[in-house]
Order: C-alpha cells, then structure tokens, then sequence
C-alpha cells in the first residue's frame, strides 16, 4: 500500500479504539509552510514531503495522557523538527576516535550507513522523550528515505529500521490492529490512548521468593534508637562485635578471605536483644558463590560484656522463636 492509503486506514483504526490519540493529531499545515521547514532542515524525498501532507506532528497537552502513533515516540511538530534537527547540529556527537580522515568518509556514504553522528541531511519526524528519536535518512542512494532511529549513547548505529515510511506506519498499524508485540513492547488502550508497554510474555518468571529461615534465640529482639545513645551510656564495644563477626563468617566460609566488615550504628545499648547489620567484604573461592562478595550478618546483643550471637541473613529472612531455656 502506499503511504496515502496506509495512513488512512491508521487514522481510520485510532480513531475507532483510540480516540484521545486520534484527535492529539494536528492537521497538515499549508505548503508554504512545509516549503519553510524543508527550507530550514535539508532537501526532503519525495515521500517525506507526502508524509507532511497527512499531518503536522502531534499536539500533546501536560493536564492528561494521549498516546502515541509510533511504539513510544511522539510526532514532532514543525517547531519541534526544527528546534530537534539544529539542536543536533549545534552539538555534534563526538568523533574524535574515529580520525581525522571520518568526515570524509562520511561525506562519500549513501543513505543508510552508519555515520556515528548526526548529519544535517537526517530529518527527525518523532522523539521518545528521553534524548532519542527517529528519523528519515534523505541521504542518496537507493535507501533514500529510510527509517532509523538515533539514540543517545549510540548516534545512528544499526542501520535502517525500516525501508520507507510507508513500511514504518503500516508495521505500527498492524501491530495495534493485532494487538501483537513490536519491537518489545505491545499495543494497550488506556482511557482513550494508545500506549505501548514492554512486552514481559517472554520472560522467565522469576523464582519464588525462599521461605523464612527458623532462627531460635534465648530472648527476643528489641529495637533501639542510635540516636538516643551516647559514649556515656553503656554501649557495646563495637570493634570487639566486628571481630565476632568477621570470626564468624570464616567459620561459615572456610577457605574464603574475610577483608572487612562494618557496620552504620555507631552505638549499640549493651541491652539484651539489641541487634545491628554488618556488611562483610568477603572474597576467595572456597564455599563462596561467586568470586568476591559482599554478606550481611546480623549481630544480637546477650547483654553480657560485648558478647553477641551473629547469624548470617538469608533472602527468605527470619522466623524467630525465642527459647528462653537456651
């Protein structure tokens, strides 16, 4: 189908189950006006130029949400074109480790090659809101009007996307006509919008959370304020509770190099279940899974001298039960 026709049926399915996109559409503008723009950015292809003739980018207001056309890029106004296009060349990607000679080379490329920057003769059509956007190669050659697409960290690797705009348009009506995946996210009505979501139907369910682990302790746990404590109170030693600590994960991973532990209280009550974390630096092989680590080990106040009991802390966490007679 042609760009024309593939548009028409588009708009002809939006407007029946997305509404609010729909209407966010604006009109084309006169022919002055995209004599103007093309005037402003670089020599169009013919079907760009029939692109901007079924519209004039999409008017998106900040009170509600509605949807985009294109799989999470919104269509750039004239302004928008414009404002996108000389931001672009004003501040290039860089290139400086490709040599001297690049911009060269650059200059004998036809339309659908990788540049590693932006060049004036790349019209952007659509942005995604975070720094990337699409765009319409016009460059020579017989990929002249190409659809690819631009990203911040990647410039315009990865070649064209799609061959016309015709193809592009049609492959997102097809995925909302079908409500199929495309590209990784999948077509979705939300109050009158179309919105595309990532698409998770592929992925591997995650695995059930552990259950808890039976901890039995003499006495029950008790929370504490750091802040209520000062060096005039009875407090715990807290260089003797990290050589407790950093003894027990040895004896928990034999052949494994405890380097450090430390932990955020810097004052413990010397008050019978008062408990802190300690993060231990772990590393070796041994038993430990994998190579260099770092464990959280709780440490339990006995009350009795700088004394605790100090268990590892597992995924599923603890069941506590408190036997008294221990």
């Amino acid at each position: 189908m042609s760009l024309v026709e593939v548009w028409s049926e588009y708009m002809t399915l939006l407007r029946d189950r997305f509404p609010a996109t729909a209407q966010s559409v604006l009109p084309p503008r006169s022919e002055v006006e995209r004599r103007d723009l093309e005037r402003a950015t670089t020599p169009w292809s013919d079907e760009l130029r029939e692109f901007f003739t079924l519209h004039s980018g999409q008017y998106v207001p900040t009170e509600r949400y509605v949807g985009t056309l294109l799989p999470d890029y919104v269509l750039l106004t004239f302004e928008g074109i414009v404002d996108r296009h000389e931001f672009q060349l004003a501040n290039p990607f860089p290139i400086d480790d490709l040599g001297d000679e690049w911009p060269s080379e650059v200059a004998t490329q036809e339309a659908g090659e990788t540049s590693h920057m932006f060049l004036p003769a790349y019209v952007p059509i659509a942005e995604d809101g975070a720094g990337g956007f699409c765009y319409v190669d016009t460059r020579s050659g017989p990929r002249q009007g190409c659809v690819r697409f631009f990203g911040n960290d990647t410039a315009d690797e990865g070649g064209p996307e799609y061959e016309s705009l015709a193809d592009y348009i049609d492959a997102a009506r097809l995925s909302v006509e079908a409500e199929t995946e495309f590209d990784g996210v999948v077509p979705r009505l939300m109050e009158g919008a179309l919105i595309w979501e990532v698409d998770l139907s592929n992925r591997p369910q995650a695995p059930p959370a552990p259950p808890p682990t039976l901890l039995r302790l003499p006495f029950a746990p008790i929370d504490f304020r750091p802040s209520e404590w000062t060096d005039d109170d009875d407090i715990v030693d807290l260089d003797a509770v990290r050589s407790a600590v950093m003894k027990a994960a040895r004896d928990l991973y034999p052949g494994s190099v405890v380097e450090d532990a430390h932990a955020v209280y810097q004052r413990v009550p010397r008050l019978r279940g008062a408990n802190m974390n300690w993060w231990v630096s772990m590393s070796g092989t041994g038993s430990l899974p994998p190579f260099g680590n770092e464990r959280v080990f709780t440490a339990f106040v006995t009350g009795v001298g700088d004394e605790v009991i100090v268990v590892e802390a597992t995924p599923g966490g603890y069941t506590i039960e408190v036997d008294e007679e221990r």
